[in-house]
């Protein structure tokens, strides 16, 4: 069994994915924005120092700005959309070196439609970032998952029709497989879980 941190604990996909990987018997650690800020190095410093020795980091946190025009987006919910999305990813992946890391993106990054610009753009570097790691460091697993349309808050905030939408157990049980070593996967793995229906659509 393996020692996981979780991050963006608290949102409904997070929620399954703790569920899921205790359920398979694994120890989650858990945190989330209200415990530690991902945005600030220091504070992913620090939690590195308090919390021993993990295997792997499964990132669900996320955020997107509810304003869909690009030119009304403010400057800090710019900031904060690749503060957020990205860079606390490159923050942890810094910090932890020598762990698998599973990072959740969006399909948003695979094929963009024109809405919410920076959402897309900050989710679509994190899957370039993590297949350079894979490269970087091939020793580690490096694998990002990109849900489709979910029911999420986040998905109603933007949509309003998340009821009608997968379930996050969906996304959750992908991450618990590749963690548990029940679905073959490579480093640098792009994965896109939409419908309920898994599928690799993007490697190294």
């Amino acid at each position: 069994m393996k020692t996981i941190l979780l991050t963006g604990a608290s949102g409904g996909i997070g929620v399954a994915i703790r569920e899921s990987l205790e359920r398979d018997g694994h120890t989650v650690i858990v945190t989330d924005r209200k415990e530690t800020d991902l945005t600030l190095p220091e504070a992913i410093q620090e939690l590195f120092s308090t919390i021993g020795k993990i295997d792997a980091i499964v990132c669900s946190h996320g955020y997107i700005d509810s304003a869909n025009s690009f030119a009304e987006q403010s400057i800090e919910a710019l900031q904060k959309t690749f503060a957020i999305n990205t860079l606390s990813v490159a923050y942890l992946a810094r910090q932890f070196p020598d762990v698998d890391m599973i990072v959740l993106s969006s399909t948003a990054a695979l094929s963009p439609n024109g809405k919410y610009p920076a959402y897309s753009a900050s989710k679509a570097a994190v899957n370039v970032l993590m297949q350079n790691l894979a490269r970087h460091r091939p020793e580690h697993l490096y694998v990002t998952i990109c849900p489709g349309a979910t029911n999420t808050k986040m998905r109603e905030k933007i949509a309003h029709d998340a009821a009608q939408h997968q379930s996050p157990i969906e996304v959750a049980s992908l991450v618990a497989d590749i963690i548990s070593g029940k679905e073959a996967v490579q480093t640098g793995d792009i994965w896109v879980v939409r419908d309920g229906e898994r599928s690799r659509v993007s490697g190294v």
